[in-house]
C-alpha cells in the first residue's frame, strides 16, 4: 500500500520525502508551498467474518486499523488507506488529526490507551462509514438503508467527506 499511496501522490503533483519514523512530508510540484507533514496508516489484514458486514449488507471495502496518535508529533493529516473488496484498488480516507481526536473522543471505548487507537471503516456506496464498535442491532438500526438514506448518514460516524479527498494544504 505504500507503493501504491507513493505513486499516487506522484500522479497528483506532489514531491514527497520520507523519514525515519515513517512520516511523509509533501510539497506541491506546480507552487510553492511548505511541508506537510503525513502519516500513513495502512490496514490491518482483514476477515471478512469478522470485520465484515453480520447482517448482510453488501461492503464495497473494509479498512481495520491500530494506529498510535501522539500528540507531540503534529502531523497535518492522517491518510488511512485499505483494499476495495470488488476491484483491489486502494481506497484513502484523508482527515486532519484534530478532527480525527474529536470524532474518536465521542466513543470513549475506542482508546486501548490514551495514544493508541483502532477503528474499523466500511465503504458501501461510495460512503465510508466507522463501524467499530456497531454490533448487529446497531448496524440494522444504522445503516439499513430506508427513503432518506441510512441513520447513520447524519452522525460522527460517516466519514464520507474525507474519502479521497486530496486538497491537501
Amino acid at each position: 500500500m505504500e507503493k501504491d499511496f507513493e505513486l499516487n501522490l506522484a500522479t497528483r503533483g506532489f514531491n514527497f520525502q520520507k523519514d525515519l519514523s515513517g512520516y511523509y512530508y509533501l510539497t506541491n510540484k506546480n507552487r510553492i508551498s511548505l511541508p506537510i507533514k503525513v502519516q500513513l496508516v495502512c490496514s490491518r489484514p482483514i476477515n471478512t467474518i469478522i470485520h465484515g458486514s453480520q447482517n448482510g449488507n453488501e461492503l464495497d471495502a473494509i479498512g481495520y486499523f491500530q494506529f498510535r496518535l501522539v500528540p507531540d508529533q503534529k502531523q497535518d493529516y492522517l491518510v488511512f488507506s485499505f483494499q476495495n473488496l470488488r476491484n483491489e484498488s486502494i481506497q484513502y480516507m484523508i482527515i486532519p488529526p484534530d478532527e480525527l481526536r474529536r470524532r474518536l473522543k465521542k466513543n470513549i471505548i475506542r482508546y486501548i490507551s490514551d495514544k493508541y487507537f483502532e477503528i474499523r471503516l466500511w465503504l458501501m456506496d461510495g460512503n465510508l462509514y466507522d463501524t467499530t464498535y456497531l454490533g448487529v442491532e446497531g448496524e440494522w438500526y444504522y445503516l439499513s438503508k430506508g427513503r432518506g438514506g441510512r441513520m447513520i448518514d447524519s452522525t460522527h460516524w460517516n466519514y464520507t467527506k474525507f474519502l479521497k479527498n486530496w486538497n491537501l494544504g
